[in-house]
């Protein structure tokens, strides 16, 4: 192979590798509600002391409207994205009631479960159409999706192609992570915490950095106000 050649493929390597950054699109909780669930998870490490998510300290109470792998050269066309649609998301998001319902153990994460509805299904909808043109392209399937049964782990291959997550549109699944546990018995913790219904309205979404187990460390690049309970329509984006 000729020199030029050499360095033809190599500039090709070079101009093909994508910087890549996961970032997780979510609805914030209201101040009390955002309490709420530092508290249960405070009381959680009582009694489930292998706990590894530490909410208030390491990261924030959250729910999922969109996680995955973007392009990190494209984090300002993200951010411009939910600016343009934030009307419609504002619309739909200022009166939506959130209602936090039980819990579920699934493997080692312990979720408190939102119900999911007609306003909270659009807003995750609308972010995920808005913005997945920006996913690192190829991303690889979780080896638990592999496992699931059929027709479920086509679906879930085919939303990883394309949307970079296995939890979109009827797949959309919110939760608060409370817990990840590999050690102790989280339905023994959970039991002795007696997690309460309740229900709020979100004052914002955020983007912002995440960590392990499902976590999200900040609102770094971006918090989106809702024009609700006296808050002012203000957009703070780095």
């Amino acid at each position: 192979m000729s020199h030029k050649l050499v360095s033809l493929f190599v500039f090709y390597l070079i101009a093909t590798i994508v910087s890549s950054i996961e970032l997780d699109i979510h609805i914030n909780l209201d101040p009390t509600t955002n309490q709420i669930a530092i508290d249960y998870n405070n009381l959680l490490h009582k009694y489930a002391p292998n706990d590894q998510v530490f909410l208030g300290s390491k990261s924030i109470p959250h729910i999922t409207l969109y996680l995955t792998d973007f392009v990190q050269e494209q984090i300002p066309s993200i951010q411009n994205e939910i600016s343009q649609i934030f009307p419609l998301l504002n619309e739909a998001g200022k009166n939506c009631i959130i209602q936090m319902t039980t819990i579920d153990i699934s493997a080692q994460y312990g979720m408190w479960l939102v119900q999911n509805n007609q306003c909270l299904q659009y807003l995750s909808d609308l972010v995920v159409n808005s913005t997945f043109q920006y996913i690192t392209p190829n991303q690889s399937i979780p080896d638990w999706v592999y496992s699931l049964p059929e027709p479920l782990r086509d679906e879930k291959i085919a939303m990883i192609k394309k949307y970079g997550s296995p939890n979109v549109f009827d797949q959309f699944q919110p939760h608060v992570t409370l817990a990840w546990d590999d050690i102790d018995n989280l339905t023994i913790a959970f039991n002795q915490v007696n997690i309460q219904p309740t229900s709020f309205y979100s004052p914002s979404i955020g983007i912002g950095n995440t960590g392990p187990y499902g976590t999200v460390l900040d609102n770094f690049y971006g918090t989106f106000n809702f024009n609700n309970n006296n808050n002012n329509n203000k957009r703070k984006i780095k």
